[in-house]
């Protein structure tokens, strides 16, 4: 896996809505001319021997793991505010 749940949870953009109803996730998928590729300022194929679809993977595979990890975030929070 290309990062880790670490790197992710200090990464992503999850702010609450304007009137603190729920949770929002952002997610900055930059991708270079020289066929870079960066999610929220991390690069995701920064080695010169890694072709195109790489990357992409790699995002695809990061981007899973942090929806992931915003879903766990919603359920612990839908659970705090029910309690």
């Amino acid at each position: 896996m290309p990062a880790s749940l670490k790197r992710i949870r200090e990464t992503m953009d999850v702010e609450p809505t304007p009137r603190d109803k729920g949770l929002t996730l952002t997610l900055k998928l930059t991708a270079y001319d020289n066929g870079m590729l960066e999610l929220d300022t991390v690069p995701l194929n920064d080695h010169k021997n890694d072709d195109e679809v790489t990357g992409w993977l790699a995002a695809a595979e990061v981007i899973t793991a942090t929806l992931n990890e915003f879903h766990r975030q919603v359920a612990a929070r839908a659970a705090s505010t029910a309690g």
